[in-house]
């Protein structure tokens, strides 16, 4: 059975309201932190603004983390589009390469080789990142699904593994990413893994492929592309909440978004989900409200312009004990919020610890996380 179907079921059924539907008092900070009802993911799916969100004045070394429509300019990879395709490249980078796919020619690999190059050498900043708040904010249960190429997840989670947190959401990357490994043999990813021996058959982990041509893609054609869509395809069905991270969801990838839809099925059965929208300082609520549509059922969603008016920020690692007590039961819920500004990352991982001591596995019991 593949590994990202290893899930566990709620845990105590579907919460029902005291004294048949009367409401049943607040809920506090120390209650929401003991909780561990909900065993369904919340998923999250990021884009390029994640990552720009993340590393706004660029990587350790000052390396800009280019949004897709910058990245022709900031890479210098203009003269290697013919003439008729450089004004595209810049303003739809993805619908170029795809058009410069069907000529065809060595120019395509060296595209390739570049860009893979480019994000391959960025680093995290050594301060505390939004990628280690998003680690930190969520599950074991939970799943993160990335559209980025860059190494900035993957490299948070290597160094929260580090200083001692091992209860981190699984990570897939639905357009590959330069720090995830693939075998092909065993049908094993593994982060950090590339280059690396496979522990099946010891032949090592090779580099996902990067870039697709976009108005075309045919992901089944990529074993590592085509098992991390099915995962895709496995967990948005499964989740209780869907957010969307810096995701803009280019009309040009008409495949990407038609099984996101397919995946997601009919918003009239999806009821009781909560989607949630996290885009940049600005953004127009009304635009990414209609853009959504087809994921939001009625009032079942929020748009924030910043991560830490999100649900994960105000409730980490309990989005789905709030969610519940919230929707479900009718309670009010009061905020745990994460702390925006700490010194160090040891700082940070130090305020997550009363929730991760709930979390951890204890003598005799069962585990208490997926």
């Amino acid at each position: 059975m593949p590994d990202y179907l290893n899930r566990r079921p709620f845990e105590s059924g579907a919460p029902a309201l005291e004294d048949g539907g009367s409401f049943v008092g607040d809920i506090s900070v120390e209650e929401e932190i003991a909780a561990l009802t909900m065993g369904l993911p919340h998923l999250i799916l990021l884009g390029a603004g994640a990552s720009k969100a993340a590393l706004p004045f660029g990587d350790l070394r000052g390396q800009p983390v280019p949004l897709m429509p910058e990245i022709a300019e900031e890479l210098g990879l203009e003269e290697l589009f013919p003439a008729d395709l450089r004004d595209l490249a810049h303003t739809d980078f993805e619908a170029a390469y795809s058009r410069l796919c069907d000529h065809g020619g060595p120019v395509v690999s060296e595209l390739d080789a570049l860009i893979g190059k480019y994000v391959s050498e960025l680093r995290l900043p050594k301060e505390p990142n939004l990628y280690d708040y998003l680690n930190l904010c969520l599950r074991a249960k939970d799943v993160i699904f990335t559209f980025n190429w860059d190494p900035l997840l993957v490299q948070s989670q290597l160094r929260l593994h580090r200083a001692g947190v091992e209860l981190l959401p699984r990570v897939f990357a639905l357009h590959g990413n330069v720090a995830i490994g693939y075998c092909e043999a065993c049908e094993q990813s593994g982060i950090g893994m590339v280059g690396r021996p496979c522990g099946g058959c010891g032949k090592p982990y090779q580099a996902s492929r990067l870039l697709f041509p976009v108005e075309h893609k045919d992901y089944t054609s990529d074993p590592f592309i085509d098992r991390e869509w099915r995962a895709m395809r496995y967990f948005l069905g499964q989740c209780f909440m869907f957010t969307i991270f810096g995701y803009s969801a280019p009309v040009t990838d008409v495949e990407a978004v038609a099984m996101l839809k397919a995946a997601w099925g009919d918003v009239s059965n999806r009821t009781m989900e909560q989607t949630e929208i996290i885009d940049r300082p600005g953004c127009d609520a009304d635009e990414l409200r209609e853009k959504w549509d087809p994921f939001i059922h009625t009032h079942h969603f929020d748009v924030f312009d910043d991560f830490f008016s999100s649900w994960m920020a105000k409730h980490p690692r309990r989005t789905g004990e709030a969610y519940t007590a919230q929707f479900w039961e009718a309670r009010f819920i009061s905020e745990n919020p994460v702390p925006r500004n700490p010194a160090t990352l040891d700082e940070l991982i130090g305020w997550f610890q009363p929730l991760l001591a709930i979390e951890r596995p204890r003598r005799g019991d069962p585990l208490v996380d997926g």
